[in-house]
């Protein structure tokens, strides 16, 4: 019987995000955006669509790396007085 080998990764490579979802207003590393559609992904990062917020500019595509910085926007609601 052989004994078994464990080898660790030299360098663990990143999975892509997948808490990313289409409809989604985040901060990307700073920059406000909301996520239209998925374009491409790998095991090192993913590919949105995205149009920003708060500014007129134009629909571009942006890379996702999980080293990005990402926040959500939260809507705040108030109670009717």
């Amino acid at each position: 019987m052989k004994p078994s080998m464990i080898r660790l990764a030299a360098s663990p490579t990143p999975t892509p995000r997948t808490h990313l979802e289409i409809g989604n207003q985040i901060f990307h590393n700073g920059a406000p955006v909301q996520l239209l559609y998925r374009v491409a992904h790998d095991r090192n990062r993913e590919t949105w669509h995205v149009r920003p917020l708060f500014v007129e500019a134009p629909d571009r595509n942006e890379e996702f790396h999980p080293s990005d910085r990402i926040s959500y926007l939260h809507t705040i609601r108030t109670r009717a007085a």
